[in-house]
Formats: structure tokens, sequence, C-alpha cells
């Protein structure tokens, strides 16, 4: 199993975000991108299934209200993009996730990929 935890994706990726700029967007995914990159290859861990099993684990904001589950699997998807670079297999491999809201409300997003 492989276990990052992530800053709180950036306010363009959500679906509900500013969506203005594209550049500032593809910007964004591409840093968050390489976050969770760089942290799955850290993590060392093996997958295995088909479909993977992803549960995402979401600290909210410390202020205002709990997103919406589906607008958090949105957001999600550029650090998807990433965990499945690092660990060598194409995101469609992996299962719809799983959302859970944990405590303490601190912004980030814990995203726990396989068994």
């Amino acid at each position: 199993m492989i276990r990052v935890d992530l800053p709180y994706p950036h306010k363009t990726l959500w679906p509900n975000g500013p969506q203005r700029n594209y550049h500032a967007k593809a910007r964004h995914k591409k840093s968050h991108r390489n976050w969770a990159w760089g942290a799955a290859k850290a993590e060392k861990g093996t997958v295995e299934g088909d479909p993977v099993p992803v549960r995402l684990i979401v600290h909210a904001k410390p202020t205002g209200p709990l997103p919406d589950r589906d607008n958090c699997v949105a957001a999600l998807k550029a650090y998807q993009d990433g965990i499945a670079a690092a660990i060598g297999i194409d995101d469609k491999h992996f299962a719809e996730p799983t959302v859970e809201f944990a405590m303490p409300r601190d912004g980030r997003f814990v995203i726990e990929v396989g068994a």
C-alpha cells in the first residue's frame, strides 16, 4: 500500500473554483502531479489488484464548510495522475475513490492506494 500526505488542492483544481485562466490551472495541475509523484516515489510501496482501491481522507481547511465528496474526487485527479506515474500504471486502473472526512481540519489530503 502507498500512503501519501499532500496539501489541500489549489482552488483552481476544484470544479466550483475560479476557471478564468487556463494557463494558471495547467500550472497548478503540473505542480500537484509532481508533488504526488515525489511523495509516492518516496513511499516505495507496492499495489495489487485491478481495479486498484483508492481511499481519500480529507482534512478540510480550518474555516468554511466541508466540500462535497464528488468535488473532492474531481480535485484529486492531478494527485492520482502523479501517483499512477510514480508506480508505473495508468490511472484508469484505479477504482472509484472512497472519500472520508477526518479531523483535525488542517487542509490536507491523505491518499491511500492499494489494499
